[in-house]
């Protein structure tokens, strides 16, 4: 069966340059079996999105409706809109705080840097531009930044692109910007074409509470006005899932991609486990795990791998990360 969201989505929101809707659309098209994201991006390609909307009950959508009904906000008639906004104006408000969310600066990052939570804590650090590489740091439990051997902080670089050219705010967009609990790893080292070869890091949303005050625990007092944290609330809400820090058995055979050598995923965090000019093939992804380990103390060995737990923040940095310092 077609996947209709990798399908059509992107062409209704992602990165259009040089694309079109050479794909014809089902028929009949089967809305019986439709979720309601698909049933509006097929309302929406038919252009019958406003008569669709204009007819269904408004009060019996769940939370996960309502936010998919915003992505195609930009789809309705103006009169439309405003019928929408009595109905969900404090969700209307989170989501576009979340849209339109700016990068932080580098003193915002520094007091989240210094910001001690008493976790293992991975802080992966995107460039506004998602089709560059960012980087990975990692942090002990006892608030030191791990190093490498010349005794500088340990990084790895790290990508959090959209292979479909899709926002936070779609299924198979980037990896939204917030906080996560890091919680192990994948049973095996499976499907090593699309993952890798080493196992993938599961990552899972911060629990819904009210005024997201589960979430805000995590966040230095200055930073819960702030909106840099709260893609990932409406990624939770809109039902994202799977989302994972990986490796990748796929490789960039087009050295001019910014990106390159990574491969860009759909909606995880990708490391590094490429072989490029003649290069030794990298292992990031190993590294990224026994570097986990070891600042937890343990000895970083297959066994212990499913003993990983902590925090990851994703952030996107509107400066370089020269204006920083990582003292413990």
């Amino acid at each position: 069966m077609m996947n209709y969201l990798k399908t059509f989505l992107p062409y209704l929101f992602g990165n259009k340059k040089g694309k079109s809707l050479d794909t014809p659309l089902p028929d009949p098209i089967p809305w019986s079996d439709l979720g309601f994201e698909e049933v509006l991006m097929f309302q929406t390609l038919q252009n019958t999105i406003n008569q669709y909307v204009h007819s269904i009950d408004l009060k019996s959508l769940s939370r996960k409706d309502i936010f998919h009904l915003f992505n195609f906000l930009d789809y309705l008639n103006r009169d439309l809109k405003k019928q929408l906004v009595p109905f969900f104006t404090e969700d209307l408000i989170l989501y576009y705080q979340s849209t339109t969310a700016v990068p932080l600066r580098a003193r915002e990052l520094q007091e989240l840097l210094d910001f001690k939570n008493q976790k293992l804590t991975v802080f992966a650090l995107l460039k506004a531009d998602r089709t560059k590489p960012g980087v990975l740091l990692v942090r002990a439990p006892d608030g030191h930044f791990m190093t490498n051997e010349s005794q500088n902080v340990w990084s790895i670089p790290i990508l959090g692109l959209s292979r479909r050219g899709l926002a936070f705010n779609h299924s198979n967009g980037c990896t939204p910007t917030g906080v996560y609990s890091l919680d192990a790893v994948m049973p095996l080292a499976d499907k090593n074409f699309e993952f890798g070869e080493f196992k993938r890091l599961i990552v899972n949303f911060i629990k819904a509470s009210p005024d997201e005050v589960e979430a805000k625990k995590l966040l230095p007092k200055t930073h819960h006005q702030l909106n840099w944290w709260k893609p990932s609330v409406v990624g939770r809400e809109l039902g994202r899932n799977l989302l994972r820090i990986h490796g990748t058995g796929r490789r960039n055979l087009n050295p001019l991609t910014t990106y390159y050598p990574f491969v860009p995923t759909s909606g995880c965090l990708a490391t590094n486990e490429s072989a490029f000019f003649g290069l030794k093939k990298a292992r990031d992804q190993r590294l990224l795990l026994d570097t986990l380990m070891r600042a937890l103390n343990i000895p970083p060995i297959d066994e212990n791998e499913s003993k990983i737990h902590g925090l990851l923040y994703v952030v996107e940095l509107d400066d370089n990360l020269s204006a920083l310092s990582f003292l413990s």
